[in-house]
């Protein structure tokens, strides 16, 4: 199944769980900018979201395993059903070579990531509707979350060890060590990736209604920050250190920088037809450092911190759908 049709099948299940039901109208299937001879286009309800594989990625010679000594890129690679990790000190040479790629299982499609104290990877696959764990340093499998997950596109796990999910139109929550979960929150459409600041509040781009919410540190129920100049928000990150939350805009082709407790943007970055992943490091060296993934053209964009112009760019990414910088 390729990966197109495998997110066409994402996209109808996640509006059929959000009761979506109405009148589908024609939705272009490419990201703005791109002619309609360069792809196909079905009959979607109004607003769906499919991003269009680009091109096919480049082939690396890798290792089996990697190490984890050093501050690490993870970046998911949709259209190879794949994980890629870069040492974030060889993003600056241009075109690294990961050190290591965690392939999907069959049938999987790989979207938000994240890592819990243990330093195990959290990583989101919407097509199997699963969450797979895989420990420190090791790309095997070690086991999956199912219970409560349906599509899921975002994962966060913040400082007690809850992990947090985007599933299906609300958010699942998921006490240390738990595989059931054991809060829900809802009252939002389609949230995406999420991430967590310093106090641990949530912040949810939500695609369906163009919007970003706050779930407060031990909270119950989302509030609409009202954040402007946003029309597709897909992915978010935080920086720890200095408050800026970033959201990538799909449909903008733009993301947007806005200070916390601001409502208008602080800094917006053009996107190169359809900024999807985004991450901050937060732990590692350096910190403040930010990378974004764009499918419009396949490239993974790497900012030193409280900078926004790239100094860096990671080429033939695929469909960049996931990216985490963290230190093992």
């Amino acid at each position: 199944m390729t990966s197109s049709m495998r997110r066409a099948l994402v996209v109808a299940a996640l509006f059929s769980i959000a009761g979506c039901g109405g009148t589908a109208g024609q939705s272009s299937l490419a990201p703005s900018g791109t002619t309609s001879s360069a792809v196909s286009r079905l009959t979607v309800p109004a607003g769906a979201f499919f991003p269009v594989a680009h091109h096919a990625a480049a082939q690396r010679s890798i290792r089996a395993t990697y190490s984890t000594k050093k501050s690490l890129l993870f970046e998911t690679d949709f259209s190879a059903d794949a994980v890629n990790i870069f040492l974030t000190s060889q993003l600056s040479t241009g075109d690294p070579s990961p050190i290591a790629t965690i392939t999907e299982p069959s049938g999987g499609c790989p979207y938000d990531m994240t890592l819990d104290k243990k330093k195990t990877l959290y990583l989101a696959d919407s097509c199997l509707s699963q969450i797979e764990e895989y420990t420190k340093g090791s790309t095997t499998l070690k086991t999956t979350i199912t219970d409560g997950i349906s599509f899921p596109l975002g994962v966060a796990i913040d400082k007690s060890n809850t992990l947090y999910v985007s599933t299906g139109g609300d958010i699942q929550e998921y006490a240390n060590g738990s595989t059931s979960p054991t809060k829900t929150v809802t009252g939002m459409s389609e949230p995406f990736g999420i991430s967590l600041d310093a106090s641990g509040n949530l912040y949810i781009p939500d695609f369906g209604c163009g919007c970003v919410w706050e779930l407060p540190a031990g909270g119950s129920s989302v509030t609409d920050l009202d954040l402007q100049d946003l029309t597709e928000p897909l992915q978010s990150a935080v920086d720890q250190k200095t408050g800026y939350l970033w959201v990538t805009d799909g449909g903008g082709d733009r993301v947007q920088i806005y200070k916390l407790g601001s409502t208008t943007p602080v800094e917006t970055i053009a996107g190169q037809g359809f900024p999807y992943s985004v991450s901050v490091e937060n732990k590692g060296k350096p910190v403040g450092e930010t990378v974004y993934g764009d499918e419009g053209n396949s490239d993974v964009y790497v900012f030193k911190p409280n900078e926004y112009t790239p100094f860096a760019t990671v080429t033939d990414a695929g469909e960049p759908t996931g990216s985490l910088l963290a230190k093992p």
